[in-house]
């Protein structure tokens, strides 16, 4: 019997520690080798099964799917996919060398037309979403898959976690199939009670993505999402997705009261300190976009722009995200002029220090021009020590004279302790 063989020692014959690798299938024979009985069919799966689990490494995974190429079975397929993805989830340098390894095109060149047909709801899950995570969908698997989903959905077998993981993977893979979705709606609407929020971000923003509007399942969020107790332990991912997703389906003044529910977890007195600048960002976007800035409340605005500032002065946003803050503040009738003055100042910092280049946004003569002046606030062409005290110190009450000195110094490139426009330009742009 195959329970005879112990996990280490099928190990060890998987990864060839007892000589160089074999042929495929020579796992099986080695059993006889080693003096085990050969396996049966389903003692062999569950012995696969619980060595894909206990990987930590892509290498095993890849000599499992070459030396059992001829006795893994649909699920065991889809298990070696998602471990794989599991494990490069976020190395991207480890999964490009992977994409090019012979050994993951022979795992892809198991999910045939006929074996994703045998693939169960969780497999199917799966595969979709090692796909998604990998960012890799070749051809070939086009067909077998959604074949597989379909084939899960008429069954009615997909879990609420499986239909939202579905549209979150068929979005990622920027994979449209209509039919589909409007089945996994109907699914979905069925199985409301099980929808948490977690499923509900995954599959609003996947539709949202995809432009698929759910036009039977949306008229049931607020009572299913809004009115129950989900949204008081939500996490900042999923209340920044949902609602950029309710941004990106609804039109101008909808979703106003699940809006404010979304905004209320990201109150002070709720997880405000755990939301990072981005969710922020997304967060009052779309507000903007609902127009729905009368809406939010002004203490909450304020504990929003607050926080943003303090997170933008440690790390700087992404351009998009910083043009994004921008509109929005300007809709809600803000100053935005402190968004681009800090990622001015803190590159101004950063190379005076002697520290590497934070990465920032391009800027234009005319934003360039802007901030300077703002920074100059006695209209005399030049900044002065006082001058880059004051508008450093807004974005750093901590900063020491010390620090704005040393900015000064570098920047000063004639000697007459005042910052010229073209000085500053060198320094923002990169030239100095």
């Amino acid at each position: 019997m195959f329970a005879a063989l112990h996990a280490g020692a099928f190990a060890l014959l998987v990864l060839g520690r007892a000589g160089p690798p074999r042929a495929p299938a020579a796992a099986v024979r080695m059993c006889s080798a080693a003096g085990v009985a050969e396996p049966e069919t389903a003692e062999r799966r569950k012995m696969v099964t619980q060595f894909l689990e206990g990987a930590t490494e892509v290498e095993p995974v890849l000599r499992l799917a070459e030396l059992q190429y001829e006795t893994l079975d649909a699920d065991n397929v889809a298990s070696a996919l998602h471990r794989l993805a599991v494990i490069n989830k976020r190395r991207r340098a480890g999964r490009d060398v992977m994409l090019r390894d012979r050994r993951f095109d022979l795992l892809l060149d198991l999910v045939t037309a006929e074996r994703a047909l045998q693939f169960s709801a969780q497999s199917t899950s799966d595969v979709l979403w090692s796909c998604a995570t990998l960012n890799h969908w070749p051809p070939q698997l086009l067909t077998p898959v959604l074949s597989a989903l379909a084939q899960q959905l008429d069954a009615d077998a997909l879990t609420a976690q499986q239909l939202s993981v579905s549209v979150w993977s068929l979005s990622r893979l920027q994979c449209k199939p209509t039919r589909l979705l409007e089945t996994i709606e109907e699914r979905v609407i069925a199985r409301l009670d099980d929808m948490n929020t977690h499923n509900w971000a995954n599959l609003l923003l996947g539709v949202a993505n995809l432009n698929y509007q759910p036009a039977k399942l949306m008229p049931l969020l607020a009572t299913s999402l809004g009115a129950s107790e989900l949204l008081a332990s939500a996490k900042p991912v999923e209340v920044a997705d949902i609602a950029l997703a309710l941004a990106s389906l609804g039109v101008a003044g909808e979703h106003e009261e699940l809006m404010l529910s979304l905004a209320a977890r990201a109150g002070p007195d709720a997880a405000l300190a755990d939301f990072s600048s981005r969710q922020l960002v997304n967060l009052l976007a779309a507000f903007f976009k609902l127009q729905l800035t009368e809406s939010l409340p002004r203490e909450l605005l304020d504990a929003w722009v607050d926080a943003v500032r303090i997170l933008h002065q440690a790390k700087p946003l992404l351009a998009g995200d910083a043009r994004s803050l921008e509109a929005s503040l300007e809709a809600f009738g803000l100053d935005s002029s402190w968004v681009k003055r800090s990622e001015m100042l803190n590159t101004w910092k950063d190379v005076a220090g002697g520290a590497t280049r934070r990465r920032s946004r391009s800027f234009s003569d005319e934003e360039l021009r802007a901030t300077f002046e703002s920074i100059d606030t006695d209209s005399s062409g030049d900044i002065d020590v006082e001058e880059l005290r004051a508008a450093f110190k807004l974005l750093d009450p901590k900063a020491g004279d010390a620090a704005v000195e040393e900015m000064l110094a570098f920047a000063d490139a004639d000697g007459d302790m005042q910052v010229s426009f073209e000085e500053f330009k060198k320094i923002v742009q990169g030239e100095s």
